[in-house]
């Protein structure tokens, strides 16, 4: 987990807060300070947040994320041409999510199997990383496809909400973002 890893967690749980009870979190997090030789400094901190001008907002040494990069919720609709519709909608306020699933082909036999869900906040750190708001609108291959994968995501923050739709043609980061469906899911989601 990197340090601005945690200050989003923190900021996420707690809102805004000051550089050394940022510190205190960091350095109180056992699975971060195992790798490290000692504590981290204030200093340190501010230059991760200051790397980081596009997710954090500092006013009086008090850190707080910026309201359009502060997730809200997330819908993911994918259409594979003659495969199952999915559609993954994530609630990040509640920490809960709902995963719809519709398979119209009669010769796929279905079965069910009870699955263990992931944790919507591993899911949204992987949104953090995949930068999803830089994410361009509309992504098409030139030509005529008859068969393919569709997909569209809604990403809503505080502030602002980031659309992004595709027909056989994905962003960069898209096999991240399938492995986080599925880790999230629990289901093998075929994107």
């Amino acid at each position: 987990m990197n340090m601005y890893e945690i200050i989003l967690s923190y900021l996420d749980r707690a809102g805004p807060a000051s550089i050394p009870s940022i510190c205190q979190q960091v350095n109180q997090n056992p699975l971060f300070m195992k790798e490290r030789d000692k504590p981290v400094k204030p200093t340190q901190i501010k230059s991760v947040i200051s790397r980081k001008r596009d997710l954090f907002y500092v006013h009086d040494d008090m850190v707080a994320l910026l309201p359009e990069r502060n997730l809200v919720s997330f819908t993911a609709n994918i259409d594979k041409c003659g495969g199952p519709w999915l559609r993954v909608k994530v609630d990040f306020i509640q920490k809960s999510f709902i995963f719809f699933e519709i398979n119209l082909d009669p010769s796929e036999k279905l079965e069910y199997t009870p699955v263990k869900p992931g944790c919507t906040e591993e899911f949204k750190q992987e949104i953090y990383r995949l930068n999803m708001w830089d994410w361009q609108a509309n992504y098409e291959e030139t030509g005529i496809i008859l068969d393919g994968t569709s997909w569209s995501i809604c990403l809503e923050t505080k502030s602002k909400t980031y659309k992004s739709e595709g027909l056989q043609s994905f962003p960069k980061g898209w096999t991240k973002f399938c492995r986080a469906l599925v880790k999230l899911t629990g289901k093998n989601i075929m994107c």
